[in-house]
């Protein structure tokens, strides 16, 4: 039933949409929340698939993370899914999604299709507006992630990958894991680990098991990730 998740809690699915899409027209939200289809899926489990038409995505409950496969093989991690995100805005064009999204928690999302929302985009100017809006959001975020991959160096970018995600890496039990970080960072595994045990040794963060981390010390962290030069350079 729409409103409601699979266990039990109430979510107020009409008012996610109107927050995720503010300029849409009370009839396109009204369209939205009678034909969004309901999904629960379990941690690992996937919501859509890299290579599929990719379908307007609303992140009710849980998190999970945009997983893609190289040509030669390599899984990266790209992105973290959360309550309330919703993407997928490509899906209006009919784009195969470059990417998977698989739960790391047990998730909660609402799908629709993109021929289905095609024409509300053609006849709502605000909800034209908010798409337009949510790429160049997009191509925003892409640029900064790229030039944060040529100009600055591995230590700067784990610490500020941590410190975005930190409820989420420094969670007991974490959401996110070790093995997802190079991928976040764009580093290989061999340099993100190298920064981990140097971060380890200065005492700001702990290494835990296979798989988690522990925050030690927040604060010089948090400063680290402000610096406009991280702490190695200082």
């Amino acid at each position: 039933m729409a409103g409601s998740t699979s266990s039990g809690e109430h979510v107020d699915l009409r008012r996610l949409i109107e927050e995720a899409l503010p300029g849409i027209k009370p009839e396109t939200a009204d369209f939205l929340f009678e034909t969004a289809r309901t999904r629960t899926v379990q941690p690992d489990g996937s919501v859509f698939d890299q290579g599929e038409p990719i379908p307007l995505t609303l992140v009710l409950r849980g998190h999970g993370v945009f997983r893609r496969t190289t040509i030669d093989g390599q899984l990266l991690a790209t992105g973290v899914a959360n309550p309330g995100d919703m993407f997928g805005f490509s899906a209006i064009s009919s784009t195969n999604s470059p990417v998977e999204l698989v739960a790391l928690t047990e998730c909660e999302v609402c799908l629709w299709k993109g021929p289905e929302i095609r024409r509300h985009a053609a006849m709502d100017a605000g909800f034209a507006l908010d798409v337009i809006d949510r790429f160049a959001g997009f191509v925003q975020s892409m640029t900064e992630n790229i030039d944060g991959f040529l100009h600055q160096d591995a230590r700067r970018r784990v610490i500020r990958i941590l410190m975005r995600h930190r409820d989420l890496f420094f969670a007991e039990p974490a959401v996110l894991s070790r093995a997802e970080l190079p991928g976040l960072v764009g580093t290989s595994r061999e340099m993100t680990g190298r920064v981990l045990r140097e971060l380890e040794r200065e005492g700001l963060i702990a290494r835990v098991g296979r798989r988690g981390l522990r925050l030690l010390r927040p604060d010089d962290l948090e400063l680290d990730a402000r610096s406009p030069r991280g702490a190695a350079d200082r």
